[in-house]
């Protein structure tokens, strides 16, 4: 299988940004003060208390609308890396990825906005009906932003299966470098220290608030790096 090399290193470096981008999003909101007393996505008190500032959302917005556009290069290499005659793999991957980025970007700042209105209605009311808006906020809308979790879903086992079932252009070896397989070792270590310690820290925040797109930065570079290796080769 010929491969366009250049192109795909290209769409990768800005999926790779894409994603960087995405994850500055991911710190907006995850690198807080921590307390005992969080609860879930926005029952913080670093929300709580007017120390959070609110041009912080704003910046995820518009690093999550960017990001995003940037992010579609890198699913693009995705579904290029899978061989011609996988021809289902490569259309789930495609139109999964294409779905997930149409739909993410809401759901990127649907996330971001549990934190503004939590610190809005925190400095207007008193802490439990700032707490009841927010709960009433995200039960009516989160039902509809999970519209794109299936998307991602699609995504991350369709690119995963590929990797292991030997359908792309790269070896198996390259699952170590998977998006799936990042995320959920980002995901685990958080548990992993909670139940170890009682004490939330701002790395637990950091890592599994940021976990997909800091996976898909590593699997992004990881591929490019192996490009770049096996560049002459695969343009044969």
């Amino acid at each position: 299988m010929k491969v366009d090399t250049k192109r795909m290193k290209l769409d990768l470096l800005l999926g790779a940004l894409g994603a960087l981008l995405m994850t500055v999003g991911d710190l907006a909101l995850s690198i807080i003060t921590p307390s005992n007393s969080d609860s879930g996505l926005y029952v913080r008190e670093a929300y709580m208390n007017g120390s959070y500032p609110l041009w912080r959302p704003v910046l995820l917005f518009a690093t999550g609308m960017i990001g995003m556009f940037f992010y579609s290069f890198g699913i693009k290499a995705m579904a290029d890396q899978i061989k011609p005659e996988c021809r289902k793999l490569r259309a789930v991957v495609k139109y999964g990825g294409l779905a997930y980025i149409c739909t993410g970007t809401a759901l990127h700042f649907f996330i971001g906005t549990l934190s503004y209105w939590m610190t809005i209605f925190s400095a207007e009311f008193d802490r439990e009906t700032a707490v009841r808006l927010v709960n009433d906020y995200y039960g009516r809308f989160m039902p509809a932003a999970s519209i794109s979790y299936p998307f991602i879903m699609m995504l991350l086992i369709g690119s995963f299966a590929a990797v292991v079932s030997n359908r792309t252009i790269m070896p198996k070896k390259m699952v170590l470098f998977n998006v799936l397989i990042w995320q959920l070792i980002f995901i685990l270590i958080p548990d992993i220290h909670q139940l170890i310690s009682p004490n939330i820290t701002i790395m637990d925040y950091v890592m599994s608030q940021s976990s997909g797109n800091v996976s898909a930065v590593i699997m992004f570079a990881a591929q490019f790096v192996w490009l770049s290796r096996n560049e002459k080769t695969l343009n044969q």
